[in-house]
C-alpha cells in the first residue's frame, strides 16, 4: 500500500522534476515503448516515478464524449468541428442559430437546417452550456485549515436555485424523445445533485434516471461516476469503490480520475474489490490495481490474470510496466562495483544491479520469470505486443539471436512497432558484438549513419536531457572497448577531451593522445572523435598535462620541454553555467589577465612557506617569501615555462656546497610541498584553477574507480599520489648545509609537514572506517584510532621530535607553537 501514499504525495505537490534535481525516470536508459500497449486509454498506467501518472505528449486520447457526439451528428462534423460546438462555441451563437442567425464560421457552413435537423441535441447543447460553469461542488474548508480555500469568485452549483434547476431539467429529461439526449439529461440530473451536496437525491435520481437507459455509452459512465461520487460523500466507501471500479473499466477518458477517486488504503479493500468481481475482466482489473499499488515481482499476479485473459489489454499494460521495472535495474544510465571482487564480476554490459525502490525495498531480478510468462502468453494469444515484449526480454537476458528471430517474424504495418523492430534489431546486433573492430565499426556507420547522426533533441520540459538509445549505444561501446583496453576510445564515447582536466590520470592521457593522433580514422572513429571538443590548442592541453606530471616528479628538465610546447594554452577549458527557470545557457570561462589560468600567472610566493593553513585566506595572509635576494632570475609573476626554468636554475644551485645552495634546497623543497596535497598552491600541477576544496585533494581516492568504462570521468577524480619524500629530500640538504639554527627550525618544521602528508597517505590505504550501524562503534573506533595515533607518533613525528628535543627555545619554534595548534599539542606531550 506504499505506493498509494507516494502518489497521493505526488498527486499533491505535483511534478516532482519541478523541485528537485534528481528525477528518477531520468536514472536509466528506457529502450521499450511502454506505449505499444494496443489500448491506449491506459497510457497514464504505464510506469513511471516522476510524475503521478505517465505522460506521452506525442500520443493524443481522443474525448470519448467528443466521439460520441460525432457519431450523433452522423460525422457530418470532424472531431475538431464537434470539439468545437461541444465545448468552444459560446452558448449565444446557438442561441442565435435558434432563433434563425447565423453568427458562427462552423454554423455558417451547417447552414440554419442544421439546428432543424438536430434540434433536440442543440437544445441539450444550450441547457448543457448554461449549466457548465456552475458544475462545481462547493468548497468546504476547515476555518482552522492551514491550506488556503478555494477562490470566491469560482462558481458552483449551489448558486443554483436548487429546487428551479432540478425540476426544469426533470421536464427536459421527460420531454426528450430521443434516448441519448434523455440520457444525457440524467447525467446532469445526477451531476446536479452531487455538486449541490444532495447525495441521497443523486443516487436515487441515478437509479429513477439513469438506469432504465442503460446502455455501454460514455455519458451513463459519466453518470456512474458522478453516483460513485455521491456514495463516497455518504461515507458509503465499498459502494463508492465499485462504482468507480467499473467507470475505471468501462470509460475511456476518466480512467485517471476514478483511480483517483478510489479509495485502497488496504489489502482488505482490494480483497473486498476482488470477491465482488464476477467477471474475468473485472478480476484482472482488481489484480490490476493491486500489482499496480506494490513495486515487488508482478509475475504472480500476472500469471492469474492470464488464467482468465491471455489477450486482456490491463493485463499487457502490466507486462509494460514490468519491463520498464526491470529496465531501471538493468539499464541504469551508470554503474559502478563497490564489492572488493570486481574484478571476478561480469563487466560486460549490461548487467543486472540492484537498486532501491520508493517502498524501500531492493529490487529483485525476474527478467528469467517474466520470460517464461510471455512465452505462455504468446502460446494463448500470440499478437503484436506479445511477441515484441518477448523480444525485448529476450534481449534483457542476453539472448540476442532468439530476440533477433522474433523481431524478424513480426507482419506488422503500424509505424510505431515498425520503428520499434528497427531500434531492436540495431540494439541486438551492435550489444552482442563480441569485439568492436574497425569492420564493425564500418559496419555501424554504414548500417546505422543516420542514427549516430541524428541531432540530439533538447528537452524543454527539464534541465537535463533524457537518456536516449544513442547514450545507451555510447555507454556499451565504451564498455567494449573498455574490456578491450582501447582506453582512449572508451574514455571518448563518454567524456569530452576537457574532460581529463578533472582527473588527470597519466596513463590515460596518453591512450586518449595516442587516439587524437591516430592518422587515417574510419567514420565511426571520426564519430568518436567529435567528443575531442575544443581545448584551445590541443597539443597545448596534452603538453600542460605531461608538464605537471614532470613537475611533480621533480624532473625539471622533462617539465620545461613540455612547457616549451604549451605556448599556445589558452587556459583549462571551464564552462559558465547560466541557469533559471525557463533557459539553460552555457558559454566558456573567459580568464582575466591576471588571473591563474592553468598555465599564467604564477606568484614567486610559490617558493615560500605558509604562516598558516588556510587555503581560503588571501596569498598575502597565508604565505611568507624566503630569503630570495640571491636569486633575482625568479620574478614575481611567471607562467610555467618559466617556473621550470626557475627550478632548473634552483637545482643546479642546490648541487653546490655553500648557503645560497642550502637556499635553493629550501626553495626546491617549498616548490614540490606549496604544490602538494596539502599546499597553498596544490591546484598548479593537477589541471585545477584554485585550491578550493574537491575531491582531487581527498587523500585515499582509488585509482580504480572504473570498472565498466569512463563515464562520470569529471566525478570520480583520482590523482597520483606525491612523492613527499622528494621536498624531504631537498630539506635534509638545505639542513645539512644551513649554520642558522632558527633556520633549521623553520626546514625542520616543513619536513615534519610533508611527513604529516606521508602519514595521511598511509592512513587513507589503512584498514577502512567502522560501519557506523556496529552496536560497539564508539569502542572500535577509539581502538583504531588508538592504533593509528600510536602508529603516527613512532613512525611518522620524527622532526617533530628532533624540534621538540634540540629546537624547543628558538624564537621559530615559539612562533610555530602559536600558529599551529597540532605543533603546540605535540611540544606540551
Amino acid at each position: 500500500m506504499k505506493k498509494l501514499i507516494i502518489l497521493a504525495i505526488i498527486i499533491f505537490y505535483g511534478n516532482t522534476k519541478a523541485c528537485s534535481w534528481y528525477d528518477a525516470d531520468y536514472e536509466y536508459f528506457n529502450l521499450f515503448t511502454q506505449s505499444l500497449i494496443p489500448n491506449k486509454a491506459y497510457l497514464p498506467f504505464l510506469l513511471t516515478y516522476s510524475n503521478a501518472f505517465y505522460e506521452n505528449k506525442n500520443i493524443q486520447i481522443p474525448d470519448e464524449n467528443i466521439k460520441a457526439w460525432q457519431s450523433f451528428f452522423k460525422n457530418e462534423l470532424s472531431y475538431d468541428e464537434t470539439e468545437a460546438l461541444v465545448n468552444k462555441i459560446d452558448i449565444k451563437h446557438l442561441n442565435n442559430l435558434k432563433a434563425g442567425k447565423i453568427t458562427n464560421d462552423l454554423f455558417k457552413k451547417l447552414g440554419l437546417g442544421f439546428y432543424t435537423k438536430n434540434k433536440e441535441a442543440l437544445d441539450y447543447l444550450i441547457e448543457a452550456k448554461y449549466l457548465q460553469p456552475y458544475m462545481r461542488i462547493s468548497f468546504e474548508g476547515d476555518p482552522d485549515s492551514f491550506y488556503e480555500t478555494e477562490p470566491s469568485t469560482l462558481k458552483n452549483a449551489t448558486q443554483l436555485n436548487y429546487q428551479k434547476t432540478n425540476a426544469a431539467l426533470q421536464n427536459l429529461y421527460k420531454a426528450a424523445k430521443n434516448p441519448e439526449i434523455k440520457l444525457r439529461y440524467a447525467y446532469q440530473i445526477v451531476r446536479f445533485n452531487h455538486y449541490t451536496r444532495h447525495f441521497s437525491q443523486a443516487i436515487k435520481a441515478f437509479t429513477t434516471y439513469v438506469e432504465p437507459l442503460k446502455n455501454d455509452t460514455p455519458i451513463y459512465w459519466y453518470a456512474l461516476d458522478q453516483k460513485a461520487g455521491a456514495e463516497r460523500g455518504l461515507k458509503m466507501f465499498n459502494e463508492a469503490n465499485w462504482d468507480f471500479f467499473q467507470v475505471f473499466i468501462h470509460s475511456k477518458n476518466k480512467k485517471e480520475s476514478a483511480y483517483k477517486s478510489m479509495f485502497l488504503a488496504t489489502d482488505k479493500d482490494f480483497n473486498w474489490l476482488l470477491q465482488k468481481s464476477k467477471t474475468s475482466e473485472e478480476k484482472n482489473m482488481a489484480y490490476f490495481l493491486l500489482a499496480y499499488a506494490d513495486y515487488s515481482n508482478p509475475v504472480p499476479l500476472m500469471e492469474k490474470m492470464l488464467a482468465n485473459n491471455a489477450d486482456s489489454d490491463i493485463l499487457k499494460v502490466l507486462v509494460s510496466r514490468a519491463i520498464n521495472q526491470l529496465e531501471r535495474s538493468y539499464l541504469p544510465i551508470y554503474i559502478t562495483c563497490d564489492d572488493p571482487n570486481c574484478k571476478d564480476k561480469d563487466k560486460r554490459l549490461p548487467v543486472y544491479s540492484e537498486t532501491y525502490l520508493l517502498d524501500d525495498g531492493k529490487s529483485k531480478d525476474f527478467a528469467a520469470q517474466l520470460s517464461d510468462f510471455i512465452a505462455k502468453a504468446r502460446a494463448e494469444s500470440d499478437g503484436d505486443f506479445w511477441q515484441m515484449a518477448d523480444a525485448y526480454v529476450q534481449f534483457l537476458n542476453k539472448n540476442y539471436s532468439k530476440s533477433q528471430d522474433i523481431l524478424s517474424k513480426i507482419k506488422t504495418t503500424d509505424a510505431q512497432f515498425l520503428a520499434e523492430i528497427k531500434k531492436m534489431k540495431m540494439l541486438n546486433d551492435i550489444v552482442s558484438q563480441p569485439k568492436i573492430d574497425a569492420a564493425f565499426e564500418t559496419k555501424m556507420m554504414q548500417n546505422y549513419a543516420d542514427f549516430f547522426n541524428t541531432a540530439k533533441k533538447k528537452n524543454t520540459d527539464s534541465y537535463m536531457d533524457l537518456p536516449d538509445t544513442e547514450d545507451f549505444l555510447r555507454d556499451i561501446l565504451a564498455n567494449r572497448y573498455f574490456l578491450q583496453a582501447e582506453d582512449g576510445k572508451s574514455f571518448l564515447m563518454n567524456n569530452q577531451l576537457s574532460d581529463l582536466q578533472y582527473n588527470p590520470n597519466s596513463n590515460l592521457v596518453k591512450k586518449v593522445e595516442e587516439f587524437y593522433r591516430k592518422p587515417n580514422k574510419n567514420d565511426f572513429e571520426k564519430y568518436i572523435a567529435k567528443n575531442l571538443n575544443d581545448v584551445g590548442d590541443t597539443d597545448a592541453f596534452f603538453n600542460v598535462i605531461y608538464g605537471d606530471f614532470a613537475m611533480r616528479q621533480a624532473d625539471f628538465e622533462l617539465a620545461k620541454n613540455y612547457y616549451e610546447k604549451s605556448k599556445n594554452f589558452s587556459g583549462i577549458p571551464r564552462v559558465n553555467y547560466d541557469w533559471s527557470e525557463d533557459t539553460r545557457t552555457e558559454s566558456p570561462l573567459k580568464y582575466k589577465p591576471s588571473q591563474y589560468d592553468g598555465f599564467h600567472n604564477i606568484s614567486s610566493s610559490i617558493f615560500g612557506h605558509n604562516v598558516w593553513e588556510s587555503f581560503q585566506s588571501p596569498e598575502k595572509v597565508s604565505m611568507q617569501a624566503e630569503k630570495m635576494s640571491d636569486f633575482s632570475f625568479i620574478k614575481n609573476n611567471m607562467n610555467k615555462l618559466e617556473l621550470a626554468e626557475n627550478a632548473i636554475q634552483l637545482n643546479a644551485i642546490a648541487q653546490e656546497n655553500s648557503e645560497k645552495s642550502a637556499i635553493a634546497n629550501q626553495l626546491l623543497g617549498n616548490l614540490i610541498y606549496n604544490t602538494s596535497i596539502l599546499g597553498y598552491y596544490r591546484q598548479t600541477f593537477v589541471m585545477d584553477i584554485n585550491n578550493e576544496n574537491g575531491p582531487k585533494f581527498h587523500f585515499g581516492n582509488s585509482e580504480n574507480t572504473f570498472h565498466f568504462y569512463y563515464k562520470n570521468f569529471s566525478q570520480s577524480s583520482f590523482i597520483e599520489p606525491d612523492n613527499f619524500d622528494l621536498s624531504i629530500n631537498y630539506y635534509k640538504k638545505a639542513l645539512a648545509l644551513n649554520k642558522n639554527k632558527e633556520d633549521q627550525a623553520r626546514i625542520l618544521f616543513q619536513m615534519a609537514s610533508a611527513e604529516q602528508g606521508k602519514y595521511y597517505q598511509y592512513e587513507a590505504k589503512g584498514e577502512l572506517p567502522i560501519n557506523y550501524d556496529d552496536p560497539k562503534w564508539d569502542e572500535k573506533e577509539k581502538q583504531r584510532q588508538a592504533k593509528f595515533d600510536q602508529i603516527k607518533n613512532a613512525q611518522f613525528r620524527t622532526y617533530f621530535a628532533n624540534l621538540k628535543k634540540d629546537y624547543a627555545d628558538t624564537k621559530t619554534v615559539k612562533g610555530l607553537r602559536s600558529s599551529c595548534l597540532y605543533f603546540d599539542y605535540y611540544m606540551k606531550k
